[in-house]
């Protein structure tokens, strides 16, 4: 991967620790965005509210392998034999309010030499908002996708022969009580979990945000059980009000 630009913030920052804030110029003003697309990002550092990195991990722009366009994001975690988070990654603030349906899209990749284990590597996670915390992780796990956390928990799918390939997501989270909210994921194209008429509410707060990247759980109070340097890939971000406009193959 060819490095074009980085943005890293070290040192054991938390997840309620200080962020480095990113400049907006990279994310399109909501005037340029096609109707129902709420935010979207090209696989850059740039244009996302916060980017920050924890112990020796890195948050950064590369120019291959990208899935469309220049570029793609690059987030990577090494084990440094210490305990506490290893998280390396982009944050949009204020996603999603309670009462909204809202659909996330993104592709991602792992290289074709990823080896498959049984830890939890996440790769994007929703969290509430003021007071923040872990809510909703979309992690891998030896050879599945799966997600967890206070909201639901499952598997989305097998990605056993997509390593080395840009696999494309996308979660629909509508966010409402009395069983009236949705929880529903399509992997490459296929919806793989529905989940319809429940109530689905961020545990703390009203809002929540959305982050993408990496973080190895495991390494908080463990060793890898995988390689000790993890880097996931990203394009092609999108929060919008249908899966078909969501959908990393139907925009460029």
């Amino acid at each position: 991967m060819k490095r074009r630009q980085i943005l890293t913030v070290l040192g054991g920052l938390g997840l309620a620790g200080p962020l480095a804030a990113i400049t907006p110029s990279g994310r399109a003003a909501a005037a340029d965005l096609p109707e129902g697309v709420f935010f979207q990002n090209r696989g850059s550092v740039e244009g996302w509210d916060y980017s920050y990195a924890q112990k020796q991990g890195s948050i950064t722009t590369v120019d291959s392998p990208a899935y469309k366009g220049a570029h793609a994001l690059a987030a990577t975690q090494t084990y440094i034999n210490e305990t506490g988070g290893y998280h390396s990654e982009v944050l949009r603030r204020g996603a999603q309010s309670v009462g909204e349906d809202r659909y996330y899209g993104q592709a991602i990749y792992l290289g074709s030499d990823w080896r498959f284990h049984d830890q939890n590597v996440t790769f994007q996670q929703f969290s509430p908002e003021d007071p923040e915390g872990p809510w909703l992780l979309m992690f891998v796990m030896g050879n599945k996708i799966q997600y967890g956390g206070r909201a639901v928990s499952g598997t989305v799918g097998s990605i056993a022969d997509l390593r080395g390939t840009w696999i494309r997501l996308v979660v629909r989270l509508k966010l409402a009580d009395s069983g009236q909210g949705a929880f529903e994921v399509w992997l490459n194209g296929k919806k793989t979990v529905s989940s319809t008429g429940i109530t689905l509410l961020p545990s703390t707060s009203r809002t929540i945000r959305w982050s993408s990247g990496i973080y190895c759980t495991a390494w908080r109070d463990g060793t890898p059980a995988g390689p000790s340097t993890l880097t996931v890939l990203h394009d092609q971000h999108r929060i919008a009000s249908s899966y078909a406009l969501a959908e990393p193959a139907n925009w460029t």
